[in-house]
């Protein structure tokens, strides 16, 4: 898996399937899988449908506009974002995508 970068900005598309089987997408330009992921689940808890859906243990599909997709568990970035240490790289990367959700 793709754990952080991509390299440059890309257009992602972001989708999540509620309970009732509706796909939700946001459309976010970022330079990371994870950050990617980050501002569709940010998009997403904004809207009125979000209320009622499981977000926390559903999973993001993230498609990099270049015929490249990944599945993201919501865990996965959140335990991400709670890693603490790493290359300087990683910890800018993980601070950026935390201010992209607000925390």
């Amino acid at each position: 898996m793709l754990s952080c970068r991509m390299g440059e900005l890309r257009r992602c598309l972001v989708s999540f399937r509620d309970s009732g089987g509706v796909e939700h997408v946001a459309e976010v330009t970022a330079e990371s899988l994870f950050e990617a992921a980050a501002l569709g689940l940010n998009q997403f808890r904004r809207a009125e449908w979000s209320r009622e859906a499981s977000l926390d243990t559903g999973t993001l599909r993230v498609e990099v506009c270049e015929s490249t997709f990944y599945n993201v568990k919501v865990a996965e970035l959140q335990a991400w974002l709670k890693r603490g240490g790493g290359a300087p790289r990683d910890i800018i990367a993980r601070q950026k995508v935390r201010s992209r959700l607000g925390d």
